[in-house]
């Protein structure tokens, strides 16, 4: 039986892909109360989200995003990091410690098309940080 808050989720992903580029994601639209972060939060559900995986993730992004803040915004991002970070993500998923739902979401975010400069991951991160709030606001 799907999650009732696929089609939320769904739309959060559609939106994510119809992205060139994930600076070209504004921050009202993730960043504010009911936007795609608050939405993603309650489709997939709060309680469907340990905050051990989250936090999990969270600190790999973070220590990237210490890292790339002191690099310069235009420059080529440097995905390899980040690649190895989707086995572990897969692996939750299969372990049901994340939903595929979840997943499906980071893996656009996250997606190299979408990730060409610096820039592009720092917003992926601030998206990603607006999820980890609204998880914890939610819960």
């Amino acid at each position: 039986m799907p999650n009732p808050g696929q089609n939320d989720v769904q739309s959060v992903i559609n939106r994510i892909k119809q992205l060139k580029r994930m600076s070209d994601l504004e921050v009202k639209e993730f960043a504010l109360e009911e936007g795609l972060a608050d939405k993603a939060v309650r489709a997939v559900g709060v309680a469907n989200l340990k905050p051990t995986q989250l936090r999990k993730v969270f600190h790999t992004l973070k220590t990237m995003q210490q890292r790339v803040k002191t690099q310069p915004k235009e420059e080529a991002f440097d995905s390899t990091e980040l690649l190895q970070l989707m086995p572990t993500l897969a692996y939750a998923v299969g372990r049901d410690l994340i939903p595929k739902e979840f997943y499906q979401l980071l893996r656009e975010v996250f997606h190299a098309d979408r990730l060409q400069t610096n820039a592009d991951f720092l917003r992926a991160f601030d998206f990603v940080e607006a999820i980890l709030a609204y998880h914890k606001y939610r819960s």
